[in-house]
């Protein structure tokens, strides 16, 4: 159901700008090159959760390669755009000293093994105010959507714990592109969204683009993505950045 409230909306504009003379479909491959900072508490009614470094504590990669995918539908100045990635980890190492998670108390020198996903989409609207030759300037109103779980298992105590979690997030930001000589430009956006110390979000990044071809684009570039969520004893804290490439192709 979660999904059909995504694509019922996608749908839509599809049709809405299918319907423009002027349309143009962009769709793009990514590869991120990231690595993490996480941290994350889980408690349980009044039993306190412990700050959990993931890569220190829990043995998750720092750096893990990751697959991105994004549609745009352009129609002048306007353009509708989806993006897609799913980002996964997992570790398992012997603690060193004991932690809590979701009520249950993981001792020291227990083998621990986790699993953390985080299903990422984003849906919005782009408005250019500045639209000439190769250079933009525009404004980005966009819906993010996690579906997020993180689970650690010890076998040995019997234990296995999940906590999950299902956010929607309104952003706003700003686009810009700047053309240069030999079918060159450097382009770069940031959304975001804060309310207060509760739950805050950037994601912001910036490329130089290539186009050897009249329906080609090469890219690579840095992102950096930043989130922080907190509830009722609850939290979740995740960097990624490095760099990307990116393969675009329009129709």
């Amino acid at each position: 159901m979660r999904r059909l409230y995504l694509a019922l909306p996608l749908l839509l504009s599809v049709l809405f700008f299918a319907s423009a003379a002027s349309a143009v479909v962009d769709v793009e491959g990514r590869y991120w090159f990231s690595s993490v900072d996480s941290n994350i508490k889980v408690s349980s009614g009044s039993i306190i959760g412990t700050d959990i470094d993931a890569v220190s504590d829990l043995g998750i990669d720092d750096k893990k390669n990751f697959l991105e995918g994004r549609i745009r539908l352009e129609a002048g100045s306007h353009s509708l755009r989806y993006g897609f990635v799913p980002l996964t980890w997992d570790g398992s190492k012997t603690i060193s000293q004991s932690i809590v998670f979701n009520g249950k108390t993981y001792s020291a020198s227990t083998t621990v093994e986790t699993d953390i996903k985080i299903t990422y989409h984003r849906l919005g609207y782009q408005y250019d105010f500045v639209d000439l030759l190769d250079n933009r300037f525009g404004v980005i109103l966009e819906l993010k959507y996690f579906d997020a779980e993180s689970r650690l298992r010890a076998p040995a105590l019997g234990f296995n714990e999940a906590e999950s979690v299902k956010v929607p997030l309104p952003t706003v930001g700003l686009a810009a592109q700047v053309g240069l000589p030999f079918l060159v430009n450097i382009g770069g956006e940031i959304t975001g969204m804060g309310i207060g110390s509760k739950a805050y979000l950037v994601d912001a990044e910036a490329a130089v683009n290539f186009k050897p071809a009249p329906f080609i684009v090469l890219s690579g570039g840095y992102r950096i993505f930043k989130l922080h969520l907190e509830d009722s004893g609850n939290t979740a804290d995740f960097i990624l950045k490095g760099p990307f490439l990116m393969l675009k192709a329009d129709f």
